[in-house]
């Protein structure tokens, strides 16, 4: 398979990955990457451990690239 072209196609799939996350998984990815707290930031600001919001953002990035591995036609690599 090949890579979908034009940006129409990757902001499609983009909208379809953020709507199979959680409310709480967006918000991590906001204030991570739009807002660029650091996660002991992040973690202040939910009132939750560092560690939970580190787990949120490895099992957010896991699922993204399972989910557009095939899309691009690649392997996902299992840990």
């Amino acid at each position: 398979m090949h890579a979908p072209s034009g940006t129409a196609s990757r902001a499609a799939i983009i909208t379809d990955i953020l709507r199979e996350l959680s409310r709480r998984e967006r918000l991590v990815l906001a204030l991570r990457y739009t807002e660029e707290l650091t996660v002991t930031e992040i973690a202040a600001v939910m009132e939750i451990a560092a560690t939970e919001v580190e787990r949120m953002l490895d099992s957010i990035t896991e699922r993204v690239k399972r989910r557009i591995a095939p899309i691009y036609g690649r392997p996902v690599a299992r840990a």
